[in-house]
């Protein structure tokens, strides 16, 4: 059985699933076939209990000789720190990391308007950053662990990147500017692939397709249209991106959904830009010496800049 030896671990809404599949499409590559939902089975105790056998088994039974890197991708494990480093060490010592970091305010803003897409959200963005601490410590079941809620806790990038540290040596990490890497810019790529040890450095994948973001009309109709399909939910949200036509029974419950979604792009509000701008300065500091990249554009906040059409995060439930 082959086992791993690299995770894109993070972050969260930082282009994770981008960057898969610009990377799946390297013969000397491979990565978990399942893109959705990603494995978390370091961060998930649900699925950690299933054991290292299932996890291998699962992930990479398929992993022929001829591929030099072997991966999955998983956008909570830079969340989980502490946590998910030390059981990876105990399993894989050598395993190298690719962190993908993105505009921490940015980032934030795109968590929250995935967590609103899923129907798991009923508050404005200014009011859940300011009841986050609250939602975080009354968060029950499943749901203290995956913590939707948490959106500035997902951009403390220095944080959790030192405590990553405390088990892996930096030349295992590798972190990569998320607004660096796009469709028209694939220059970090041969850095990627000597990172990960490949021959062939100047491979050049074809374009990924980008699919629509929507914003939601109301936070309300999505909750109630979350219970209403269930684990069909996300689904559904793909298909009406990816214009598909699907067969439903409840049509009229579908077209509210598609109703309920828009194209309409949402800047992050002003006051939130200055609230988060408080928030990560001192981490923004701290990443600063950390990184080989320059992040004076993230202090000042700016403009929601929509780094991809979509930032696919992977779905936590």
């Amino acid at each position: 059985m082959r086992e791993p030896n690299f995770i894109i671990g993070g972050a969260a809404a930082a282009g994770t699933s981008f960057l898969y599949e610009l990377l799946i499409q390297h013969d000397e590559i491979y990565l978990q076939q399942n893109r959705i939902p990603e494995p978390h089975y370091y961060y998930k105790s649900w699925e950690y209990k299933k054991g290292l056998k299932w996890y291998l088994d699962t992930y990479f039974k398929d992993a022929k000789d001829s591929y030099i890197a072997l991966g999955e991708r998983s956008s909570s494990y830079l969340y989980g720190g502490f946590k998910v480093a030390k059981k990876i060490a105990k399993d894989f010592p050598f395993m190298k990391f690719i962190f993908m970091l993105r505009n921490p305010t940015q980032r934030a803003w795109a968590n929250y308007r995935f967590t609103a897409l899923q129907g798991l959200e009923d508050l404005s963005f200014y009011e859940a950053l300011k009841k986050e601490k609250e939602r975080i410590k009354n968060a029950r079941g499943i749901w203290s662990e995956i913590q939707p809620y948490d959106y500035t806790g997902r951009g403390f990038y220095a944080k959790t990147l030192k405590e990553f540290l405390d088990y892996f040596p930096k030349e295992q990490i590798l972190c990569i500017k998320s607004e660096s890497i796009s469709n028209e810019h694939l220059e970090q790529l041969p850095k990627i692939y000597k990172f990960l040890g490949l021959k062939d450095t100047s491979f050049i994948p074809q374009a990924t397709v980008s699919y629509p973001s929507f914003s939601i009309v109301s936070l309300q109709k999505q909750q109630e249209l979350r219970k209403h399909f269930g684990d069909k939910f996300s689904e559904f949200i793909n298909n009406v991106r990816q214009e598909k036509e699907v067969e439903i029974q409840d049509e009229e419950k579908y077209q509210a959904l598609k109703q309920n979604l828009t194209y309409k792009k949402e800047k992050i509000p002003q006051e939130c830009i200055k609230l988060l701008q408080e928030i990560f300065a001192k981490d923004l500091e701290e990443l600063s010496k950390m990184v080989d990249f320059d992040i004076n554009s993230w202090r000042g906040g700016g403009e929601f800049f929509l780094f991809l059409a979509y930032c696919c995060l992977t779905s936590m439930v």
